[in-house]
C-alpha cells in the first residue's frame, strides 16, 4: 500500500504542475471579423467528432456504413449492430476469444492501438485520469473508446474483463491459465512477452516486446476488496480522494478502487506498472474493464438512476487537484468529468455478463478453463497451466489438461490453442504467433476547422500572427492537415444525424463550417455565414 500511495501522490504532483503550464496556453482569443476587427466570435466549444466519441448506436451507425432505423442500426451485411456484452475472458467461447484477439492484432497493425495507448501516456500522470475522483469516469470513457475501435473491425465482439479474483486463490497466480499461450501469453526469463497472441507487440517506446514482472510486488484483487467497495455508502469513498493534501476534511479510504486496482498494476509489473507504459499491454484493458464492472455493481446496488448521474464528491482543492472537479474537462476529450457518470454507457453501448459462479449443486463454472472450489463458500478458480503449482488442490480438477500430483500439475496431453475457421491466427507451442497481415482500417479525414471564419482569417495571415488560436481551431485552413472537401457540402459522414440532433443550433460554429448542406445554409455566402455565426456565438 505504501508503494501505491507514493505512486498516486507523485501523479497528483505532476498533474498540479501541468495545470499551471496549460493555463498559459488556453487563454487564447479569436481574431476579429474580417470586416469588423473589433468584434471576435466566442472561442468554439471543444468538438472532436469520431465513432469513439459516440454515446449511442445511431451515432455510431454512419461510421459503420450502416442504416439507422429508430434507435438501432442495420449494418451493410444486413445484421443489426447490438450493444456489447462484456464477458470474462475465460468465459468467452473459443470463437469469441479468437475473434477478439484478431481484432486487437488488426488494431495494432493499423496504428490505432498505439494512438489510443498514447492518450493514456499523455495524460496518465498529469490529468484527472488518476489520483482522485475522476479516475473511474475517465477510464470508463477510455474503455468505451477502444471497444468501439475494435468493433469497427468486428461489430460482433466486445471488450472482455479479467476477473483477477479467480487467480488470487491459486498458490502461485503466475501459473494461472490466464498467463498461458491460450490467453494473455507467457514471458521468457527476461520478462519479455514472447509466447501467445500478443507476442511481438512493439511498444510505444520502440521495444520489440511487452515486458511483465509478475508477482514481484503488489497483489491481485480479492473478493474482500470487492465486498469492501460494495459496502460503501458515501460517494467520496468510491469516487475517492486518493491523493489528499493537508486540510482535506475527508479521511482517505484505502479500500478505494483506485488503490486496489493500482496493486494489480504493480503485480503484473513491467509495462503495466507506470501509466506512461501500461496501455502497451492488452491486459491493461481487461483489468480496467473489470474495474469498471465493479464500479457498475456499486452503482446498481447503491444508487438510483438519478444519483448515478449526479452524485460526485465536492470540488475541494486540498482533496484533489482541479482536474478532478466535476465540471473540469475530461482531457483529452470534449467531455467533463461528470459526463462519465452518464447512464447512456450501459443503457446503449454495453452491458456486463455475470461473473463466473458455482454451487454445491452445480459445480460447473461455465468454462473448461475454470473449476469450482467447494471448500467453504463455493467459488470459481482459474485452472492452472501444465507444470504449475497446484498445492492444496489435489482433490480438484484444477489442472488444464492434466492432474495435480504431488502439488504440481502434470500434463496429460499437450497444451494447444483452439482454431476458429476463417481467422488465420495460430498459437504456436513455444513460438511467436503467425498472422496474416490484416487490411488497414480505412481512414476518415479528421481535419476540420471549428469556425466558419477560419478561411478568411488564414487569408489575412492569422496562422502566423495568432498561431496559438489558429493551430487549435483552424487546423484545416492553416494547412496543418488535409481535408480536400471544399465549397458547400458535408465534410463529415455524420452531418445528417447531427442535424437531426439539433446540432446546427447547439454547435453552430462547427456545423456552419463542416455541415452546411445538412443545416441548409448553402444559400449563405461564406462571409455572411462567418459574420452571422460570430454574432450568434456571443448572443
Amino acid at each position: 500500500m505504501q508503494t501505491t500511495c507514493m505512486m498516486i501522490q507523485e501523479w497528483d504532483s505532476k498533474a498540479r504542475k501541468a495545470i499551471k503550464r496549460r493555463q498559459a496556453l488556453e487563454n487564447s482569443i479569436a481574431p476579429g471579423l474580417p470586416n469588423n476587427p473589433s468584434f471576435s466570435p466566442a472561442v468554439p466549444p471543444r468538438f472532436a467528432p469520431s465513432a469513439q466519441a459516440c454515446m449511442n448506436i445511431p451515432c455510431i451507425c454512419p461510421y459503420m456504413g450502416g442504416r439507422i432505423y429508430g434507435n438501432g442500426c442495420i449494418l451493410p451485411n444486413g445484421q443489426p449492430y447490438l450493444p456489447a456484452l462484456r464477458k470474462e475472458y475465460r468465459l468467452m467461447t473459443e470463437n469469441e476469444r479468437t475473434r477478439w484477439n484478431y481484432a486487437v492484432l488488426q488494431l495494432k497493425r493499423s496504428g490505432e492501438y498505439d494512438r489510443i495507448s498514447v492518450m493514456h501516456r499523455q495524460v496518465g500522470s498529469s490529468s484527472g485520469a488518476h489520483s482522485g475522483p475522476g479516475f473511474l469516469p475517465w477510464h470508463r470513457e477510455y474503455m468505451k473508446r477502444i471497444e468501439i475501435a475494435l468493433r469497427m473491425i468486428d461489430p460482433g465482439i466486445s471488450l472482455p474483463y479479467w476477473d483477477s479474483v479467480m487467480d488470487s486463490y491459486l498458490p502461485d497466480p503466475r501459473d494461472s491459465i490466464m498467463f498461458s499461450e491460450l490467453f494473455m501469453g507467457e514471458t521468457d526469463q527476461a520478462g519479455q512477452l514472447v509466447y501467445g497472441p500478443f507476442a511481438g507487440f512493439r511498444t510505444l517506446e520502440g521495444r520489440p516486446h511487452i515486458v511483465r514482472r509478475l508477482a514481484t510486488e503488489g497483489k491481485l484483487l480479492t473478493e474482500a476488496n470487492i465486498n469492501n467497495l460494495l459496502s460503501q455508502t458515501e460517494i467520496q469513498n468510491v469516487l475517492a480522494y486518493t491523493a489528499p493534501q493537508n486540510g482535506c476534511p475527508f479521511r482517505p479510504n484505502f479500500g478505494a478502487l483506485e488503490y486496489t486496482h493500482s496493486s494489480v498494476h504493480l503485480w503484473v509489473g513491467g509495462d503495466m506498472k507506470p501509466p506512461s507504459t501500461s496501455a502497451n499491454d492488452p491486459i491493461f484493458f481487461l483489468h480496467h474493464c473489470f474495474v469498471d464492472f465493479i464500479w457498475e455493481m456499486w452503482r446498481q446496488t447503491r444508487q438510483n438512476r438519478y444519483s448515478r448521474e449526479t452524485a460526485y464528491p465536492p470540488d475541494i482543492g486540498t482533496c484533489a487537484n482541479s482536474q478532478h472537479f466535476s465540471y473540469a474537462q475530461m482531457r483529452p476529450w470534449d467531455k467533463q468529468n461528470q459526463d462519465g457518470l452518464s447512464n447512456e454507457y450501459t443503457d446503449y453501448l454495453y452491458q456486463y455478463a455475470p461473473r463466473a459462479t458455482c454451487s454445491f449443486q452445480n459445480t460447473n463454472c461455465g468454462s473448461p478453463y475454470l473449476f469450482c472450489d467447494t471448500r467453504g463458500s463455493p467459488h470459481c478458480v482459474s485452472k492452472i497451466k501444465p507444470n504449475g503449482l497446484c498445492r492444496g488442490f489435489e482433490d480438484f480438477d484444477a489442472c488444464w489438461q492434466g492432474a495435480c500430483i504431488a502439488s504440481w500439475c502434470r500434463p496429460g496431453q499437450p497444451l494447444r490453442g483452439h482454431q476458429t475457421v476463417g481467422l488465420s491466427i495460430q498459437v504456436s507451442p513455444r513460438g511467436s504467433p503467425t498472422t496474416q497481415r490484416p487490411q488497414t482500417i480505412p481512414s476518415r479525414s479528421n481535419c476540420y476547422n471549428d469556425d466558419p471564419c477560419c478561411d478568411s482569417w488564414a487569408r489575412d495571415g492569422e496562422c502566423a500572427v495568432n498561431p496559438i488560436y489558429m493551430n487549435r481551431y483552424c487546423r484545416r485552413s492553416c494547412r496543418l492537415c488535409n481535408n480536400p472537401n471544399d465549397n458547400c457540402h458535408d465534410r463529415h459522414v455524420s452531418c445528417p444525424f447531427w442535424s437531426r440532433q439539433n446540432y446546427c443550433t447547439r454547435r453552430r460554429q462547427w456545423m456552419a463550417e463542416n455541415c452546411q448542406a445538412s443545416c441548409g445554409w448553402c444559400h449563405i455566402s461564406p462571409s455572411q455565414l462567418c459574420a452571422s455565426v460570430a454574432f450568434m456565438s456571443r448572443a
